[in-house]
């Protein structure tokens, strides 16, 4: 734990994933004095994950969440240029696009409306943003014909990111402005002060809590109604050395995505019951064996990394965002699940609005924290 004299912050961000650094580095920009705590190392959890994928949810039956992340996708894009240029670190960032592969003939007509209202939803925003159907896989065995037997969709809008290149990246751009406290898990008392594990106190102006599944236990003076759990996923790294302009592939709850580097990031479980969220086991060997027969151009490529942790997923699904209700002063900034690395900038500016008196950003009245305490 890092020492520090100081005993008060303009403001003191509650979490080191993927949305307490995004939370910093916009803070650091208004030049107000911030703290960071971390429990652990900074994106230690899963935002320290393999995968990346940043998909669009589909563009029919358009709703305010859908609005949301498809700004927050496509700001995505110039801001990782922006962080690479300040930070030295590549984010991974490309827009690749993604294959859907169809495995039923009742699926064309579902796509068939899909590609209609990409059209409106995403071609009225920008006409290079596209989305059509594919009878055949545009690159040989990526994926195999046999899996998409009554063809694709393919987008062009879809991208993916390094998980810990962003993170990296973030972190070293704020290190210099933001007092970071890793292996530092505090309490918030009833009297909104943070307790450090060797039991001094540091006060804020405001508090951003943005702690994963540790958001419910650190609100429990303030709003015991939230609620969530812990969701495993499992993920890998193959050895290969294939085209980083290859497409996301996601076919029926696995991903296929190749990073800069050639190398292959195969995933993902979503397991509500475990024994140890911590470690990989048989259910990540069946995924990525799924991987090479839906992909065969991955071949029989090594596995170089396992990883598997906890994703926090909160009751309702959506993310928590917003002023805690009668404690203004304490904020919320988490969730996101599958989404968060899509979402979480936008999450952070939306909390950061009425701390630092910038224009709203808006949020779906599912996000918002007044709308789901109890």
């Amino acid at each position: 734990m890092e020492k520090t004299d100081r005993t008060h912050f303009d403001l003191a961000i509650v979490g080191g994933g993927v949305v307490g650094l995004w939370c910093a580095y916009f803070a650091r920009q208004a030049g107000i004095n911030v703290a960071l705590f971390e429990a652990n190392k900074i994106a230690s959890g899963p935002s320290g994950g393999l995968l990346g994928a940043l998909m669009p949810h589909l563009p029919t039956r358009w709703y305010e969440k859908k609005q949301f992340q498809f700004q927050a996708l496509i700001d995505l894009e110039k801001l990782c240029a922006q962080i690479e240029d300040e930070s030295g670190i590549d984010c991974g960032y490309r827009r690749v696009g993604r294959v859907l592969p169809l495995s039923h003939e009742q699926h064309v007509v579902a796509a068939v409306q899909q590609i209609e209202a990409a059209e409106f939803r995403w071609g009225s925003v920008n006409p290079e943003y596209d989305m059509r159907l594919e009878k055949q896989p545009t690159h040989e065995n990526w994926p195999h014909e046999s899996v998409m037997p009554n063809g694709a969709t393919v987008d062009n809008f879809s991208a993916r990111i390094s998980p810990r290149g962003l993170t990296s990246a973030l972190h070293k751009v704020i290190a210099s402005q933001v007092s970071i406290f890793e292996d530092t898990k505090v309490e918030m008392t009833a009297d909104k002060k943070l307790t450090l594990p060797d039991g001094s106190t540091i006060t804020a102006d405001n508090i951003i809590v943005t702690a994963g599944f540790g958001t419910f236990d650190l609100l429990k003076h303030f709003a015991p109604g939230i609620s969530g759990r812990a969701v495993k996923g499992q993920a890998a790294i193959l050895d290969t050395d294939l085209d980083p302009n290859l497409p996301v592939v996601h076919k029926a709850g696995v991903y296929l995505i190749v990073h800069n580097d050639g190398r292959t990031a195969v995933g993902s479980t979503s397991e509500k019951e475990f024994e140890d969220g911590q470690t990989t086991d048989h259910l990540l060997d069946e995924v990525i064996e799924q991987a090479r027969a839906i992909c065969p151009l991955v071949g029989d490529a090594s596995v170089v990394e396992r990883w598997a942790n906890l994703r926090m997923q909160v009751s309702g699904r959506d993310p928590i965002v917003g002023p805690v209700p009668e404690h203004e002063n304490i904020h919320v900034c988490t969730g996101g699940f599958k989404i968060s690395f899509g979402i979480a900038h936008r999450m952070a500016q939306a909390a950061l609005a009425p701390i630092l008196g910038t224009d709203p950003i808006d949020i779906p009245p599912t996000f918002q924290i007044k709308n789901r305490v109890n």
